[in-house]
């Protein structure tokens, strides 16, 4: 099974809905701060630790698993916060991490959108088992499921200095001044 990637704008709530134009070359994805690869395997697990520990990422949360029916409140863990921002944009907002994070799917399927700043437009990426992404903090994304029965596993890894308290996601538009944000356009010349 190979990565699928292609553009997709959708009016605000509605990012669910599957729409498929054009594909964007994974040259596209890494000049936007992103690496995507496929894992295949039994050992998805271990190969994303791997690939997570060249980017200097060697903390791993424990598997995270999200429904798309879920309501979590007063999250204090990492993983707590991970399934809690994925609920609480409501397929609506867009959010961005704090810091940089690889995420490993290891079961379920969803789709999870990256904004492309130079484009003015969504990338939209079929996350599903075997999906291990580098995301850049500071990225605008969202993540939306396919039904309401949808379901993610999956692992975050992040930098080993860096705590639960450290590593947040912000939603909306207070996005826009966080220096999160902030660094990453000018880490992509924007």
């Amino acid at each position: 099974m190979s990565i699928r990637a292609f553009y997709h704008n959708s009016p605000p709530g509605e990012n669910p809905l599957p729409q498929d134009s054009r594909a964007v070359p994974p040259e596209t994805l890494q000049a936007l701060g992103w690496q995507i690869r496929m894992l295949a395997g039994d050992d998805i697990e271990t190969q994303g630790a791997a690939i997570a520990q060249k980017f200097g990422q060697t903390k791993i949360t424990d598997m995270i698993h999200i429904l798309a029916s879920e309501t979590i409140q007063n999250a204090v863990s990492v993983e707590e916060k991970a399934r809690e921002t994925a609920k609480l944009q409501k397929y609506k907002d867009y959010y961005t991490a704090t810091t940089d994070i690889t995420l490993i799917c290891i079961d379920g399927e969803a789709y999870y959108d990256i904004e492309d700043p130079y484009e003015n437009m969504w990338i939209r990426v079929i996350l599903s088992k075997g999906v291990l992404m580098y995301a850049p903090g500071g990225a605008h994304t969202r993540v939306a499921f396919k039904g309401a029965e949808g379901h993610l596993d999956v692992l975050l890894c992040y930098n080993k200095d860096l705590s639960s308290s450290d590593i947040n996601w912000v939603i909306g538009k207070d996005t826009e001044n966080h220096p999160a944000r902030l660094r990453y356009l000018r880490s992509i010349g924007k």
